[in-house]
């Protein structure tokens, strides 16, 4: 197996959670905010409640405000976009440039629309930034092993939100049995960083088939043990 050499593994797996969180976040806050707008003011707190942020908000145009632009915020959108920035610059030399402006492009659009009220409209080409940033992620990085941990990132960040926000069931299995095939589990000589027993709990829990609502403390608390990403300067994969 190859080395990554002068690359921390944890920006590269953070890299990969933060992008997917402001992903999956947003679109799932779509649907929150048209009930916002629609049927109740106050249902962004049972969505704080699912995510598990706290409510520092007054009022549900507080909530929209801050948890969409505010840099402050540490549960907002903008903050774990700044985040992914972050993580990025750090690893300009394996991502390329070019990726990395496509982050630049998303993160701009959140500057420049704060304030809006057609925020699926002003808010969609950031998907598409994203999108267009992991499309020249695979395509441009040379370092396969590292590329993987952006994506296993992804991958258990998408499980996790997925868990929190009530998708289908089937729906979490599909991204469950994706990241298996990201990390392969049974085979620590190619990649160490996978809890081999969290991940065969886990994968007890989603095969019950009693859903996920039923075990939902203890699905996320595997989640959170799945993966343990070095920071040394180097890491052997």
């Amino acid at each position: 197996m190859g080395t990554i050499t002068r690359l921390n593994g944890s920006n590269l797996y953070w890299l990969g959670r933060y992008t997917e969180r402001v992903f999956t976040t947003l679109n799932s806050f779509f649907n929150y905010f048209d009930l916002m707008i629609d049927v109740d003011k106050n249902s962004y707190i049972s969505y704080l409640e699912k995510i598990g942020a706290p409510n520092i908000y007054s009022d549900d145009n507080d909530f929209f405000d801050r948890y969409l632009f505010d840099k402050t915020d540490p549960n907002s959108l903008r903050s774990n976009l700044e985040r992914a920035m972050d993580n990025g610059i750090v690893l300009r030399e394996a991502i390329k440039s070019s990726s990395l402006s496509y982050l630049q492009l998303a993160l701009n659009k959140f500057k420049s629309v704060r304030g809006t009220r057609k925020v699926r409209y002003d808010l969609l080409p950031v998907r598409d930034d994203l999108y267009a940033f992991w499309g020249s992620v695979e395509d441009n990085m040379e370092d396969l092993e590292g590329r993987d941990l952006i994506y296993i990132g992804k991958a258990v960040e998408r499980l996790d939100l997925y868990v929190r926000l009530s998708y289908k069931d089937e729906d979490i299995r599909r991204v469950f049995d994706y990241m298996t095939v990201l990390v392969h589990p049974y085979e620590n000589v190619y990649n160490p960083v996978l809890n081999v027993e969290a991940y065969e709990s886990l994968d007890k829990l989603l095969s019950r088939g009693k859903g996920i609502e039923s075990c939902r403390g203890e699905a996320l608390s595997l989640i959170g043990k799945l993966v343990e990403v070095t920071t040394d300067e180097e890491a052997e994969f």
